[in-house]
């Protein structure tokens, strides 16, 4: 089928049952591409929570036309992909490992924004051998609470999680008036946006349900972070033999502060907090997009894509050397 912007074909993954829905944006060799004598690689890239494959279209075709195949999982309980009872952090890295060796041969290049990034990061510490590189934007969990430690805490919160996923099931969202009311929506929790962009985007993000407009994902796939925690995540992190490229939004406090956010918290990273956590990997260059929040494909896409696209091809150029 025809992308707003290039040619999109789709594939079926089943995973444990689960049908995935993966849109493949080919290869196109620039001619500077073909004078370089570009090899060609595979780019995987996944969304994040509440998010659409879509949305990171611009990216891939970007990649596409300097001779990359880019594949875009539509994450389980999202986009037109099947819903679920069951969304672990470890059946999403199923999922993806159902992708790649479905799809490619391996090893492969890996893009996760935000629960994006923890799946690929966990993915790419349990399977070296069919992970290349890997991009992490906002992908390197919350900022610490300082009750981070308290058992209490935890449980209260795993309590609340738990319960809250079992009155969320099959009960549908409040129906949207229309696409414009999504695209509003999708702008006014994302102001620096284009207009245009949120229209496109969000075109992608609703359904219709017995003649009624509905936000398309499984509001139970929320659960997924039940149980995740910075020293589990750092375990993960110290275990990944290949390059990893960090990106990390300046305004990210905006949406931790909606999350998260109490009267003793305002969302943001303690000084170097982020640097630390980076510094587990044993191969990783860390960049800041100044007037980005935590949805930087939103915020600064043009930039966020030439950083990745310096990483990739910079390591493309290290290992013909």
């Amino acid at each position: 089928m025809q992308s707003e912007t290039g040619l999109v074909t789709h594939h079926e993954v089943v995973s444990n049952g689960v049908r995935l829905n993966v849109l493949e944006v080919k290869a196109q060799a620039s001619p500077e591409a073909k004078e370089s004598q570009t090899t060609q690689n595979t780019l995987v890239m996944l969304h994040g929570l509440r998010d659409s494959a879509w949305s990171l279209m611009p990216i891939a075709e970007a990649f596409s036309h300097s001779n990359v195949r880019v594949l875009l999982p539509e994450l389980r309980g999202h986009g037109t992909s099947s819903h679920s009872d069951a969304y672990s952090i470890n059946d999403y890295i199923l999922d993806l490992h159902e992708v790649v060796t479905s799809l490619t041969q391996g090893p492969v290049m890996i893009f996760g924004h935000s629960l994006g990034g923890h799946i690929v990061s966990k993915f790419a510490a349990l399977f070296p051998e069919l992970t290349k590189a890997i991009v992490l934007v906002e992908g390197l969990g919350p900022p610490k609470r300082s009750n981070e430690g308290d058992i209490e805490q935890q449980m209260q919160s795993l309590r609340f999680m738990l319960l809250n996923r079992l009155k969320k099931k099959d009960r549908p969202s409040r129906p949207l008036k229309n696409r414009e009311e999504a695209a509003a929506k999708l702008r006014h929790n994302n102001p620096r946006m284009q207009a245009s962009e949120a229209e496109r985007i969000a075109s992608h993000l609703v359904k219709e349900v017995d003649e009624e407009l509905h936000w398309v994902f499984d509001s139970r796939a929320n659960s997924v972070f039940v149980g995740v925690n910075l020293q589990t995540n750092t375990n993960f992190w110290r275990q990944i033999k290949a390059p990893v490229c960090v990106i990390s939004g300046r305004l990210s406090y905006e949406y931790w502060h909606k999350e998260m956010g109490s009267e003793d918290f305002d969302g943001h990273f303690a000084d170097n907090e982020l640097e630390d956590r980076a510094r587990a990997f044993a191969t990783h260059e860390h960049h800041w997009l100044e007037h980005s929040g935590h949805m930087a494909h939103y915020d600064e896409p043009e930039k966020l894509t030439q950083i990745c696209k310096d990483f990739v091809f910079n390591l493309a150029e290290l290992n013909h050397e």
